[in-house]
């Protein structure tokens, strides 16, 4: 552990300041995010609503995030990034708002699709914004710092989010208002971010890798198609089995253990502490087993803590399979992120981050539908069963599509290239 810590502060010293302030943007953002996402499924069930109709209202935003990723990943190649930084956190916020204060269901959804298509935008800056504003040496170790800064900003917010319901029911406030209270103190604190953006100097995205700020957009992407492929099946794959259940945790932990906001805000923070140590230690395990190779061990360990959480009624243990998957789940986000900028043309990283995050939110949105579904009438054991099964399909589309150009000396775009020729 001393021998990490001296390598991240050594680090640390020639990081950008363009990556500074995206960072420190970026924890106020999560902040504020992180604690809606814990509440807003709370809230909808203190309102009324069924798992069915979360799940439909949560599949709403992911649809929308979907929709907009591609004309938002042509518009970030077109146009200065910066307000696209400061417009984002502004309308998501806004987005959110709307579907808190709505009293109809398509109200709610209009609100949550709003947000969603703000969403679009993040999912496609932050990779190339970080690639750009950093140099061979501390990127790989950027990504995971960037990576822990966003689970830093959800320990603080879910411990703040669970707290604040619990303090207003003492003040005699009702469930659902204490519920939407909070999550407007927490819109107000992501709004923060839009300081530390406003201070990033890049205007435009680099694509050529020189600085030069060239914005011309074309559909020839330089990355041969079969590699997109490739890189975008294994994230589809998890997200078919993410959205079976990862969004309904904090109910599990609610209709299952009887947990109120407070302690599931305490659990979920503890979980990215855990989640944290994880991600600080992937790069050293992909210098040692291989980045793809990571991923892999990654999700295959994770999945007899999944059997665990599906079958378990007694919550220690519970508790403990929920704090070990989303380690071993999480850690190895950055190291597949980094890989597959990597592994593309500079011209093609928007178009690839957008690619990804449609992989894993289109799959997510649709499975999201049905776990909802499931759960409301059959429980969480077969949803947890088919996230299990789709984590191993995974974990094989790695293995079989992207494991044998990790063995490549040299995980560059031009040698990567060659392969699909």
């Amino acid at each position: 552990m001393r021998k990490i810590a001296r390598e991240y502060i050594s680090i640390t010293k020639i990081i950008q300041k363009d990556a500074w302030n995206f960072l420190i943007g970026n924890f106020f953002a999560g902040f504020g995010f992180t604690g809606f996402s814990l509440l807003f499924n709370l809230y909808l069930k203190a309102a009324g609503r069924g798992e069915g109709a979360i799940g439909n209202i949560l599949s709403m935003g992911t649809y929308a995030t979907v929709l907009f990723i591609f004309p938002a990943a042509y518009l970030v190649k077109k146009i200065s990034i910066r307000p696209v930084l400061l417009v984002v956190p502004v309308v998501m916020s806004l987005g959110y708002a709307i579907a808190i204060q709505a009293e109809t269901l398509q109200t709610v959804m209009i609100g949550i699709a709003v947000a969603g298509s703000a969403g679009a935008f993040s999912s496609v800056i932050g990779g190339p914004l970080l690639m750009q504003s950093s140099g061979e040496i501390e990127r790989t170790h950027l990504f995971s710092i960037n990576h822990a800064v966003a689970l830093l900003s959800g320990i603080s917010g879910n411990l703040v989010a669970g707290s604040l319901p619990d303090l207003m029911g003492k003040m005699g406030v009702p469930v659902a208002s204490g519920y939407r209270f909070a999550i407007f103190a927490h819109l107000i604190i992501a709004l923060v971010s839009l300081f530390f953006y406003s201070r990033i100097k890049v205007r435009h995205i680099s694509f050529s890798g020189s600085g030069s700020g060239d914005k011309k957009f074309s559909l020839n992407l330089k990355t041969p198609k079969k590699l997109l492929f490739y890189l975008a099946i294994p994230p589809m794959t998890v997200g078919l089995g993410a959205g079976m259940t990862i969004p309904f945790l904090n109910l599990y932990f609610k209709t299952r253990f009887s947990l109120d906001a407070n302690n599931i805000g305490m659990l979920f923070a503890l979980a990215q502490l855990f989640t944290i140590g994880g991600a600080l230690v992937a790069p050293l395990l992909a210098r040692r087993f291989g980045k793809i190779m990571s991923v892999i061990m990654s999700q295959v360990f994770s999945l007899p803590f999944l059997f665990i959480m599906g079958i378990s009624h007694y919550l220690p243990l519970a508790v403990i399979a929920f704090l070990i998957r989303n380690a071993l789940m999480n850690m190895s986000a950055p190291i597949s992120s980094n890989f597959s900028m990597e592994a593309v043309h500079p011209d093609d990283r928007s178009i690839t981050s957008g690619l990804l995050s449609l992989a894993w939110l289109f799959t997510w949105g649709i499975t999201a539908n049905v776990g909802g579904y499931l759960i409301e009438h059959t429980g969480y054991l077969i949803p947890f069963s088919f996230t299990m099964i789709f984590y191993v399909i995974s974990s094989y589309l790695y293995f079989k599509l992207l494991y044998p150009l990790e063995k490549k000396k040299n995980t560059g775009a031009e040698e990567i290239k060659e392969l699909f020729i």
